[in-house]
């Protein structure tokens, strides 16, 4: 594919999923050869990130979805830079951008991350803004399809890649699990996610406590931060697990504390589309046990990859954590299925292909 100018904008300031995946196909493309920038929140912590791997960041303050002043500053920054994308994923940008692309006839696209239901009235038209939109599951697909009104050929589920070499299944580091404070010989039950209420870490830690109330020898490990720590942490403390639970934070060397995992769980009950800590667990190997939420069953499929369980449920995922715990040849099974699903259909390489040939069919659209 000729080489393209592509600008990804973000209104957010947090730090998740969402914006890892934009850094990752940042990269990605201009790995690619393509000419990528991004515009967004100047005060955000994307801003850094991308600063420090060398991507130019445009700070762009945008006040609300009709901030005409920022749609002004958008055009402009388009026409300057000859952009041929501008790839928006929040709500504002989503407004802001979709607006100014329209203005300066330049090809828009939008990432719709979440799962969540998109409200259907005239006034909400910010997804018919763009010339074609990417989900990160099927379910959500279909829902701007039949409920949202948008065309088949307009949305594209896209889901995220992972870099199968950096989440490849490698041996657990012992100084690493002491240098946390687990102890050798004890099984690890994790959750990666961040500390977001639809998370739903108090879940987990409700399974944690079914778990050694049942007389089980385990230790649990949370990895990640977010806006719910302290209440997190909080909470660990009022059920009395503190010398159970090891909370790492925020790390960056996450496919070093895989491997100490011996089952992964994600507990979330809304929100999700197909979760990269989920991929990144299976493409270490990890087995999962995961609520039904969003689109995670398409990749934590019953049996094969995972085990699912009913969404809100404790016990739920207690049960499917002391099956995987008794029956270590399900545990071998589960997690060999997970790999080979991530190198199959969820690598790096393959979200960038699929992103770039609907790039390139959105471009030939308009010339057309």
């Amino acid at each position: 594919m000729e080489s393209l100018s592509i600008i990804h904008s973000e209104w957010s300031n947090g730090w998740g999923g969402q914006e890892i995946r934009i850094l990752s196909e940042c990269l990605g493309m201009a790995r690619r050869g393509h000419r990528v920038a991004l515009v967004g929140c100047p005060t955000g912590k994307l801003r850094q990130a991308a600063a420090a791997e060398g991507l130019t960041f445009h700070p762009l303050e945008m006040r609300g979805p009709w901030d005409l002043a920022a749609i002004v500053k958008m055009r402009a920054l388009l026409k300057s830079q000859g952009v041929d994308v501008l790839h928006t994923h929040s709500s504002v940008d989503g407004w802001v951008g979709g607006m100014a692309a329209r203005w300066a006839g330049v090809a828009n696209l939008r990432t719709r991350h979440l799962s969540a239901k998109v409200p259907n009235h005239p006034f909400n038209f910010v997804y018919r803004l763009p010339q074609a939109v990417v989900t990160t599951g099927e379910s959500i697909r279909n829902h701007l399809v039949n409920d949202y009104g948008l065309a088949p050929e307009r949305v594209a589920s896209i889901p995220t890649g992972i870099d199968v070499e950096r989440y490849a299944p490698r041996r657990a580091d012992a100084g690493l699990a002491q240098e946390l404070g687990l102890r050798p010989g004890v099984p690890v039950v994790g959750i990666v996610a961040i500390l977001r209420s639809w998370k739903r870490h108090d879940l987990f830690l409700a399974m944690a406590r079914e778990l050694l109330g049942q007389g089980r020898e385990a230790q649990f490990l949370i990895v990640g931060g977010g806006p719910k720590e302290e209440e997190v942490r909080g909470l660990v403390q009022s059920l009395g697990l503190g010398e159970r639970v090891v909370m790492t934070g925020m790390r960056p060397d996450v496919e070093r504390l895989l491997p100490l995992i011996e089952v992964g769980v994600l507990a979330s009950d809304k929100n999700e589309g197909v979760p990269q800590a989920v991929l990144q667990q299976m493409a270490v190997r990890r087995p999962m046990v995961a609520a039904r939420a969003g689109d995670v069953g398409q990749v934590v499929i019953n049996e094969q990859t995972g085990l699912l369980v009913e969404p809100g449920s404790a016990s739920a995922l207690a049960a499917g954590v002391a099956r995987v715990l008794d029956d270590p040849e399900l545990a071998a099974r589960l997690g060999r299925g997970g790999r080979r699903l991530v190198l199959e259909h969820y690598s790096m390489e393959a979200m960038l292909t699929a992103t770039e040939e609907l790039y390139g069919r959105v471009l030939a659209g308009r010339t057309r």
